[in-house]
């Protein structure tokens, strides 16, 4: 009986702290569609879906497309001002240096509108679900690229993992 109860209680406290755990996925860069192994310089874009179920909880990131492009990435990433940001970084293999790719969240914007007084004011927008594109420089060193949800006065949080398999 005694049994019986400590199998249940670990049970539970394993369903508990299962919910707790961060998302992760593979992308094996051999199935991205116009993927070459044997081209030095290639662009991916890769499309994520940004869902949050409830108000409050940890918002879920799914890859919704990948494809690849031949040619050498340029930095033309305008700065995101908006304080709640999606911050990815890359991991890699070696020690090279990791630069952290910052996007504008897409749950939580702040977009131009027109007032009726004639000036553009800014308006802030929640919504539940929201996508966005990223480009980056395929390297074969990259490992995985962890994703964490940056808002204010919060430290970051990792929300998801999409590991990379050559």
């Amino acid at each position: 009986m005694q049994l019986k109860f400590s199998f249940l209680y670990l049970l539970i406290i394993a369903s508990l702290f299962g919910g707790c755990s961060k998302r992760a996925a593979v992308l094996d860069l051999n199935d991205v569609r116009m993927f070459n192994p044997e081209s030095a310089d290639q662009i991916l874009f890769l499309e994520f879906r940004v869902s949050q179920p409830e108000k409050g909880s940890l918002e879920q990131i799914s890859l919704v497309s990948s494809v690849s492009g031949t040619g050498k990435l340029k930095n033309l990433r305008r700065p995101v001002e908006y304080p709640y940001r999606i911050q990815v970084v890359p991991r890699y293999r070696t020690s090279a240096f990791e630069v952290p790719m910052i996007f504008e969240h897409p749950l939580f914007r702040e977009v131009e509108v027109p007032d009726p007084s004639g000036t553009i004011t800014r308006k802030k927008q929640f919504a539940s679900e929201g996508s966005f594109t990223m480009r980056m420089q395929a390297d074969p060193n990259i490992e995985k690229l962890d994703f964490y949800s940056l808002k204010p006065g919060q430290q970051p949080v990792k929300i998801y993992t999409l590991n990379l398999k050559q």
